[in-house]
């Protein structure tokens, strides 16, 4: 005779349950990569045009500018100090607008990337800086 012993459907679910609680955990704790964009990197040399004052400093100043090629957020390193703005393309010339707390234009970047050109405006101590900017490594 063949003796048929009923499997009890308890059993499988009971060995079931870890596996399934452990592949949610390792795809929940998996961590997700954000989708890199394109960037370009840029090292500006330049010269303030009026009103320097008294020369305790060298005459020219070097910014470090990291420019988000999706229209995005970009970053400048400016002695030492590193700020965001938000760039605005158009062509090949980047604007970049650094704002502060109460929303007030800071500083406003002017990139041309065909000449390598830059402006830098400061409308709150009214000077302007004027240089060159060349590709850089980030």
């Amino acid at each position: 005779m063949n003796a048929y012993r009923p499997i009890s459907v308890s059993y499988f679910q009971i060995r079931k349950i870890p596996f399934i609680f452990i592949f949610l955990a390792g795809v929940i704790l998996l961590p997700i990569q954000p989708a890199k964009t394109e960037e370009l990197f840029l090292k500006c040399t330049g010269k303030f045009e009026i009103n320097r004052g008294a020369l305790i400093k060298p005459d020219w100043e070097t910014s470090y500018i990291t420019i988000n090629l999706d229209g995005l957020i970009s970053s400048i390193e400016d002695k030492g100090i590193k700020n965001e703005g938000r760039t605005l393309i158009r062509r090949n010339s980047y604007t970049i607008t650094h704002r502060d707390n109460t929303n007030r234009i800071k500083t406003k970047y002017k990139i041309d990337g065909t000449h390598g050109n830059y402006v830098v405006d400061y409308p709150q101590r009214n000077r302007t800086l004027i240089g060159t900017c060349q590709k850089s490594r980030g």
